[in-house]
């Protein structure tokens, strides 16, 4: 009933206005990121203390052209009996190269759980908030943000200015090329084994890129990276780190990378 409510206002004001804009996305190119990494404390947190860590890492990957697709609906004012069209993007993702990557991160516990806040670089500005629990010998928990990627994205498709847009003349060709900050929710995971000073840790990162076109948003495949790494904390403050990087976009593409960090705890 509100799909239909919906249809037929925005049929109205197609008819009582000079013209309905319509936007359909062909195709699209991101020069795509590795989703971020966030870890737990890697190391035991007395119960009713916090901590702070700095950490600093570098990335490298090879270079890779991946194939994909991006898919949307969009309501036609053509005919109520067919309220929805469907509308597929071909796509390419760029993805690789060599970055180096920094982060600041709050740790806050109360005698069993824990929460903390995160801000960081990775090919572009990100944060968020994780939520989960710290013992002497594991640890694991959730988290959620927002991923400021500074890239590049180019967008081609067509617009529509009449009514009905019957006619193959009355699409017009839109588009170009945008360096810009595009925000992505991303969210995951993250797990780690702490023996005495060794620490092996697990983390599940994943967004979809943000690609746009006049009132179109697109829904674009995920970028699902797992990080496993493993380290060693020297003393109360300094720890090292080093692993690997595998991002799945879909079943047929996996991307690899190594991983090597240091980190400084404020205790």
């Amino acid at each position: 009933m509100r799909r239909m409510v919906y249809i037929s206002v925005c049929l109205a004001l197609c008819l009582l206005a000079t013209g309905c804009t319509r936007t359909r996305i062909t195709s699209f190119h991101v020069d795509a990121a590795e989703a971020p990494e966030v870890e737990g404390v890697r190391g035991y947190l007395e119960p009713h203390s916090s901590t702070f860590r700095f950490s600093g890492s570098y990335l490298f990957s090879p270079k890779e052209t991946m194939v994909v697709s991006g898919s949307y609906s969009n309501y036609s004012a053509d005919s109520l009996m067919q309220p929805t069209r469907e509308f597929t993007a071909k796509g390419i993702y760029e993805l690789g190269g060599s970055d180096l990557n920094a982060s600041f991160e709050w740790f806050q516990k109360t005698s069993f759980f824990i929460w903390g806040l995160g801000v960081g670089y990775d090919d572009g500005i990100y944060h968020h908030l994780k939520l989960g629990f710290n013992t002497r010998f594991f640890e694991a928990g959730i988290f959620m943000g927002t991923f400021h990627q500074y890239t590049t994205i180019t967008v081609d498709g067509e617009e529509c200015d009449v009514y009905p847009c019957s006619d193959s003349d009355d699409w017009k060709s839109i588009g170009g090329t945008d360096t810009d900050f595009y925000a992505s929710l991303f969210m995951g995971l993250y797990a780690t084994i702490m023996i005495e000073d060794f620490f092996l840790s697990y983390s599940l990162s994943s967004y979809s890129p943000a690609v746009e076109a006049g009132d179109e948003g697109l829904a674009t495949p995920s970028i699902d990276t797992h990080y496993i790494m493993a380290g060693y904390r020297f003393n109360t403050h300094w720890e090292v780190s080093g692993g690997v990087a595998m991002t799945l976009v879909n079943p047929d593409y996996r991307h690899y990378a190594a991983k090597f960090g240091v980190g400084y705890v404020f205790k």
